[in-house]
């Protein structure tokens, strides 16, 4: 079955921040230039080699910004086969980039998280670092694929927090890992989903925390499931986020998995050249006048 992907990407520098440190990755898109608060846009491919990222910076004094814009340049399609070793090195280029920026800054703290899909042909692969999240719907229900690096999802798997106490505690923002650590402070370990095999109707969600800090599974999930385009969507989540406080920069992804096998017929006519149409259209003149 031939897939399309219809996505559309939005970040808002929130109510509160006067900058915004998020970026994100679309179909080879991003946010270019850091001085623009706000940006939309929407883009529909073929589910050939493609990815999608959000990133959220962190260092305030516009080194957050920059260490999210080093990183989305570092992401690109990765082939299934190879999926696994790609996304690793992408993720090691990108950290990278963002510490050797630091050392050119004199040494200051900067990073990003990362949260990220990945697909080739009918089969997604999802890997985060951090606390921005990837969410799959399929079927109607929601599973969250990222992994939480935070000291309260380590506090919520001990016992020691409920996730109810967990989301008010001041251990919910503190990351265990985020790309911009050196490597002999620390070995940063991806956290890479089982591969998933795409249907049409599945949906996807990537996010900053932005969203989900200000926005429950349950809102989040009830928006996915009803109608309208991938930017409508994203659109009612941002404006939920916004609506409860937006006390941080948001940024989301909707990614809509659809039939498209009228796309592959359209794309497979318009390859055609030419001179192959005005030669069928001579023969057919020509069978017409024989006739």
């Amino acid at each position: 079955m031939c897939l399309k992907i219809e996505g559309a990407a939005i970040t808002h520098v929130g109510r509160v921040r006067t900058g915004n440190e998020d970026n994100y990755y679309l179909f080879g898109n991003y946010r270019y230039d850091t001085d623009i608060r706000q940006k939309r846009e929407d883009k529909t491919v073929l589910a050939q080699q493609m990815a999608a990222a959000v990133y959220d910076g962190m260092g305030g004094e516009e080194a957050g910004e920059v260490a999210s814009l080093l990183a989305v340049k570092e992401c690109m399609p990765c082939v299934l086969d190879e999926m696994d070793v790609q996304i690793r090195r992408q993720i090691s280029a990108a950290n990278r980039a963002v510490c050797s920026e630091m050392k050119r800054r004199g040494g200051g703290r900067m990073g990003t998280t990362i949260a990220a899909l990945y697909v080739d042909g009918d089969t997604a692969v999802s890997c985060n670092v951090g606390d921005s999240r990837c969410y799959y719907m399929h079927r109607g229900t929601l599973r969250q694929m990222s992994v939480d690096d935070s000291e309260a999802r380590s506090m919520i798997e001990m016992g020691i927090l409920s996730p109810e106490k967990a989301r008010a505690s001041k251990s919910w923002h503190k990351l265990t890992q985020h790309l911009g650590v050196h490597p002999d402070e620390f070995v940063i370990e991806p956290h890479i989903s089982a591969p998933m095999h795409l249907e049409p109707g599945d949906i996807f969600l990537l996010c900053s925390d932005g969203l989900t800090d200000m926005v429950m599974d349950e809102t989040i999930a009830e928006i996915l499931r009803g109608t309208g385009t991938a930017m409508q969507k994203a659109d009612a989540l941002v404006e939920t986020a916004l609506e409860k406080g937006g006390r941080d920069n948001v940024t989301v992804e909707v990614l809509q998995v659809k039939d498209g096998g009228e796309d592959r017929k359209a794309g497979f006519l318009h390859r055609i050249p030419t001179a192959v149409w005005l030669l069928l259209f001579f023969l057919a003149a020509a069978a017409v006048i024989i006739a």
